[in-house]
């Protein structure tokens, strides 16, 4: 998680647990990101920054490939899962920083991570948690800082016309039903609900979730919880202005993670930028 808000970092603490459990099997992405670790490599280690990495999701599979990653997130809870994942990769180089991405610049030397990287990576949507122009640019510009000449940013994003197609719920008390999550550790089913407002003004979300849990089998609430968040959705031309404020010197884009070409219909909007 980036945190461009404070909001984020309130909102991650609840949402950490219930992040696992919808998403730690997601991996559809994962090929994509090894295949360009492998590329930018040139077939050696390659040395990788994960901006948002969350609960590891992304950073365990590059470990395992032999790869070092250094994995920055502001959400400690988060973190803290991720510590959880990768200490069971024998052998895994990799370190996690507890840190606002925005700030990258005036953290990573003190830290003694001053060595340039292969690859930068903004996964799933994260890049969204930026909710200003001045957050946008500061994160894309530490990307470009800290990458070798040649150096890879990949940012996952929706897909432009992804807004149009998010409820937008009418009353703050109209909340749908998105998933239903299986906690095997506390055997209870957990149903998640999500209030969506959209202010297109402003290319923004605000998403509220609402979890639901219940003992396995049995129709008795013990726990509610809600937390909260905004997104601001960005657009393909958009993200090429910032990039190219940030300093990078091309870029090109994909519409999925089998590296086809950017178009209408496109499930993804993801885009490769070299430093």
């Amino acid at each position: 998680m980036i945190a461009s808000e404070h909001e984020s970092f309130a909102a991650y603490a609840v949402l950490a647990r219930y992040y696992d459990l919808q998403h730690a099997g997601y991996t559809p992405d994962v090929p994509m990101y090894l295949q360009a670790a492998r590329r930018i490599a040139d077939g050696s280690v390659a040395r990788i920054l994960e901006l948002g990495c969350g609960t590891g999701r992304v950073m365990a599979p590059l470990v395992e490939a032999g790869h070092y990653v250094l994995g920055v997130d502001a959400s400690e809870p988060m973190l803290q899962r991720a510590r959880q994942r990768l200490q069971r990769i024998a052998g895994g180089r990799c370190d996690l920083l507890a840190a606002d991405i925005t700030v990258l610049r005036a953290i990573l030397t003190p830290h003694n991570y001053s060595s340039r990287f292969d690859l930068a990576i903004i996964a799933l949507n994260t890049f969204l948690h930026n909710l200003s122009r001045e957050s946008q640019l500061a994160v894309l510009g530490a990307c470009q800082m800290q990458l070798r000449a040649g150096g890879l940013l990949i940012v996952d994003l929706p897909p432009n016309d992804e807004l149009a197609y998010q409820p937008d719920a009418a009353d703050d008390n109209t909340y749908e039903f998105e998933a239903r999550l299986i906690d095997p550790d506390r055997n209870t089913v957990v149903d998640k609900y999500v209030h969506s407002r959209i202010a297109w003004a402003y290319q923004e979300q605000r998403l509220t979730y609402r979890f639901e849990e219940r003992a396995a089998g049995s129709n008795e609430l013990l726990h509610i919880e809600t937390a909260g968040f905004r997104l601001r959705h960005v657009f393909k031309h958009e993200m090429e202005l910032l990039l190219l404020q940030a300093g990078f010197a091309g870029w090109s884009w994909h519409g999925d993670y089998d590296f086809s070409d950017y178009s209408e219909g496109s499930p993804r909007m993801i885009v490769f930028a070299t430093a």
